[in-house]
């Protein structure tokens, strides 16, 4: 007869191999066997937040959470998924009661500051980050939070930093976000020439230590451009889930996406859920199903049997009612999801896209600025650059195909001309005016983005030409820029 643990056991198999569905089930049956298991409810929690049903995940982390409630990892788990869930009330309640039986542990601390820095209490985010440096004074995480939060003194300044990249140890993330509080010091001290510097030698050593390779990648945009082109996508269209709910916001990362979806969460018939990876996570279920036939891959899948299109596209959406059922419109922003521009078109051809630009130069510039905890988004500069080009050979392509479902936002027509942009945004969605849209700082939503200090002041223009303080070394990227483009699109065959 089965045991609660040779389940788990079993559980835990299934899920190293990729079958999460059938670890579920395992995970499931433990719990009925032995429901004052705090393991089982652990990872039944998990399972289910891995497979998208957030509010299973929740309710079975609450239980593990019931059963162990100084488990500081379960605690960790269980937070996550309220936030993701944007209950962010009963998400402080656990936060505050466990660091209220625990005042000494960092884990907690650091994990409170992030959420209140998300939630826009920056003043409470530092106290927590200061307590994390009492407790650890070397502890680089939140040394680092307060170098951006523009409080270095805190951390020692560019001493206290220089002090700590001598025993980090290298190509580590402690390495990196040192790296990173350095330039931003140099930056702050308005020496920017050596702040460049700095940053490129940060982003060198992300990158040597497994970040993209941009050959790859544009090899794989040319396979993309070559599968989907428009002959493709016409043959299968029409054949997605008809849900007009759906608002994707795309672009190169740091261009203004952030703003761009702050502004319409002050609406009352929309809901903005941030940066979610449901998309592509539902793409990789129906891209697996495929067989392989070695022809193109979207007449596969439109060769399997049923409804693959429609069924995606709900799956999709069953993924976004976890968080929210009613709203008129659901924005999801996630820039990188400009690549899968016509998989969307695909599963949800009523869904609309609001693709926003901004400058290459001020884009590229906040790039390499920005330590991106994603190992996707670690390049050198030059191949930033070269990213830059890959973009926008992809965005060339993707523009007519989409046709009047796509909009074209610039950020610099957002903070020059906030009411017209607003009007131009609703009528595109087909939404009444609200004033609201005109203070995006006052949204009560988390920004778990790099963006979410700036999201929290007034719409102003004063981003737009900080580019120039790196004016002589962006424009000596602008020749790569070219190049990946042109040899991204002079690949493609179709």
């Amino acid at each position: 007869m089965d045991s609660a643990p040779n389940l788990i056991a079993r559980a835990r198999t299934l899920a190293a191999r990729g079958e999460a569905r059938q670890a579920l089930d395992q995970a499931a049956r433990a719990t009925d066997l032995e429901p004052d298991s705090a393991d089982a409810w652990k990872l039944h929690g998990l399972l289910s937040r891995r497979l998208g049903r957030l509010n299973d995940a929740r309710d079975s982390l609450a239980h593990a959470h019931g059963l162990l409630p100084d488990d500081v990892p379960v605690t960790i788990e269980y937070a996550g998924v309220l936030e993701q869930l944007e209950d962010h009330d009963r998400l402080l309640e656990v936060l505050d009661g466990a660091i209220s039986r625990q005042p000494d542990s960092t884990r907690l601390h650091l994990s409170r500051a992030r959420i209140l820095a998300s939630l826009g209490d920056f003043r409470a985010s530092r106290e927590d980050y200061r307590c994390v440096i009492g407790l650890d004074p070397d502890h680089v995480e939140a040394v680092c939070a307060l170098v951006h939060a523009g409080f270095g003194k805190d951390a020692g300044g560019l001493a206290g930093i220089d002090a700590l990249l001598a025993g980090a140890e290298a190509g580590s993330d402690d390495e990196f976000r040192l790296l990173y509080a350095r330039a931003r010091l140099l930056d702050q001290a308005a020496e920017h020439d050596a702040a460049f510097e700095a940053y490129a030698e940060a982003n060198r050593k992300q990158a040597a230590r497994g970040g993209m390779d941009i050959g790859a990648k544009q090899r794989a945009a040319v396979t993309v451009l070559d599968d989907l082109g428009p002959a493709v996508v016409q043959r299968h269209s029409g054949r997605g889930h008809p849900s007009r709910r759906p608002v994707f916001i795309v672009g190169m990362p740091r261009s203004g996406t952030s703003l761009t979806e702050q502004i319409l969460s002050r609406h009352p018939d929309i809901h903005a859920i941030g940066e979610q990876t449901y998309l592509g996570e539902v793409l990789r279920d129906l891209i697996t199903a495929a067989p392989q036939t070695g022809g193109r891959l979207a007449d596969a899948i439109g060769g399997l049997p049923g409804s693959p299109w429609h069924d995606a596209g709900a799956e999709y959406l069953r993924r976004m009612d976890e968080i929210d059922s009613e709203a008129n419109r659901i924005t999801d922003k996630l820039p990188a999801n400009f690549a899968l521009l016509p998989w969307i078109r695909l599963i949800l051809p009523q869904a609309r896209i609001l693709h926003v630009r901004r400058h290459p130069m001020a884009t590229l510039a906040s790039c390499i600025r920005t330590p991106f905890a994603d190992n996707l988004l670690s390049f050198t500069v030059e191949n930033w650059a070269r990213f830059y080009g890959l973009y926008e050979a992809l965005m060339s392509r993707w523009q007519p195909l989409m046709g009047d479902c796509l909009l074209e936002v610039r950020y610099e027509d957002l903070v020059s001309d906030l009411p017209g942009q607003v009007q131009r945004l609703l009528d595109f969605l087909g939404l009444d005016w609200h004033d609201a849209c005109l203070q995006p700082e006052r949204a009560r939503r988390a920004v778990r983005t790099a963006s979410q200090a700036q999201v929290r002041q007034g719409v102003h223009g004063e981003s737009v030409d900080k580019w120039r303080r790196y004016e002589r070394q962006l424009l000596a990227l602008k020749p790569l820029i070219r190049e990946s483009r042109e040899a991204v699109a002079g690949a493609v065959t179709e």
